[in-house]
């Protein structure tokens, strides 16, 4: 939802929720919304206002139907996880060795957390199922419930392909895209050695069908971020009117 900003030097005041909450900040719903204001009023460059604060987003415009987006994240942050190997594994219905050997299983966020658990390969990432129940139990009353699985298994395509499961009202979905996730993502990537500082290149939702690529900068050094943008192309697939009385 797009509302006038409370600083007239931003652009906009932007509210996102999804079916179960309101959330501070969320990738597609920012880069979605930059494209659109961005062609409307002939931007380059925005800043909205989110819960998370100022965000800046860069739009570039290819036509009235298709262009980018990117927005700057905060520096994510990570904590330690209390789940262990076997726990992690349990809420997708995988056992302890689909867990990667030596990358540690991780809280962390730029606004939104996620409980970030790293898998041993694509195979594991592709026979994961969310367990309803485990994840009820795991997450409690967290604000965000909601579980990254990832493998640093590299192709011509990507350099790291995730899955994103998360409860709603007691219920299990899947996300194709999460660009509040990838951020921190590609941060933990780094800050662990796998990749070094630039460009992460996160497909997600393979598994569903709907494949996602989402671009992922990260500046700074493994020890030091000090730069996060996200983003990727953007193409407009409907609009419409309301007529309230």
């Amino acid at each position: 939802f797009v509302l006038p900003p409370t600083d007239p030097d931003h652009d906009a005041c932007v509210r996102i929720f999804t079916p179960g909450q309101e959330l501070p900040m969320a990738g597609h719903p920012t880069v979605g919304t930059g494209f659109v204001l961005g062609a409307e009023r002939g931007r380059a460059d925005l800043v909205f206002e989110l819960g998370v604060g100022p965000t800046p987003v860069s739009v570039e415009v290819t036509n009235p139907m298709a262009g980018r987006a990117t927005m700057q994240q905060r520096v994510p942050n990570y904590w330690e996880a209390s789940a262990t190997r076997e726990e992690a594994a349990s809420l997708v219905s995988l056992g302890a060795e689909a867990v990667h050997a030596s990358l540690p299983i991780l809280n962390g966020g730029a606004g939104v957390d996620y409980l970030y658990v790293p898998l041993r390969d694509r195979n594991d990432l592709a026979a994961a199922r969310p367990d309803a129940a485990a994840m009820t139990r795991y997450f409690g009353d967290a604000f965000h419930k909601a579980v990254y699985l990832f493998s640093i298994e590299r192709d011509a395509e990507s350099d790291v392909r995730g899955r994103m499961f998360f409860l709603v009202n007691g219920a299990t979905l899947e996300d194709p895209a999460t660009g509040s996730a990838a951020g921190p993502l590609a941060g933990y990537l780094v800050n662990q050695g796998v990749l070094p500082p630039g460009s992460v290149r996160l497909r997600q939702g393979q598994e569903m069908g709907r494949p996602s690529d989402i671009e992922v900068t990260v500046t700074g050094a493994a020890d030091a971020i000090t730069r996060v943008t996200v983003g990727g192309g953007v193409v407009k697939v409907a609009e419409g009117t309301l007529f309230l009385p």
